[in-house]
């Protein structure tokens, strides 16, 4: 993988508060993901429908949709991310 034409570190604010977004982390992030998995975003979004279903399958009896759906809420909001962040440039796109 090769980071091209872009900073390494970029900075992104939430609720008044600094967040680095490392670049080479992500890269990084996708080379583990690709040693067990095909890294591209549609398996991620598979793999988190598959913890999504595994959630609700492997809950307790007594556990109520309302207890689970910040969780469910959670694995929904990494999928779009990373279906969003991790989606392939086009031979054209420059940043």
């Amino acid at each position: 993988m090769v980071i091209d034409k872009q900073q390494e570190v970029q900075t992104i604010t939430l609720n008044g508060v600094n967040y680095s977004l490392n670049l080479r982390e992500i890269e990084t992030f996708m080379q583990q993901c690709d040693l067990f998995m095909d890294a591209n975003h549609t398996e991620f979004d598979t793999m988190t429908q598959i913890i999504s279903d595994q959630l609700i399958d492997n809950a307790n009896a007594n556990t109520s949709v309302p207890e689970l759906r910040a969780q469910l809420k959670f694995l929904r909001e990494v999928s779009f991310l990373l279906r969003c962040m991790l989606s392939p440039a086009s031979p054209s796109t420059e940043y």
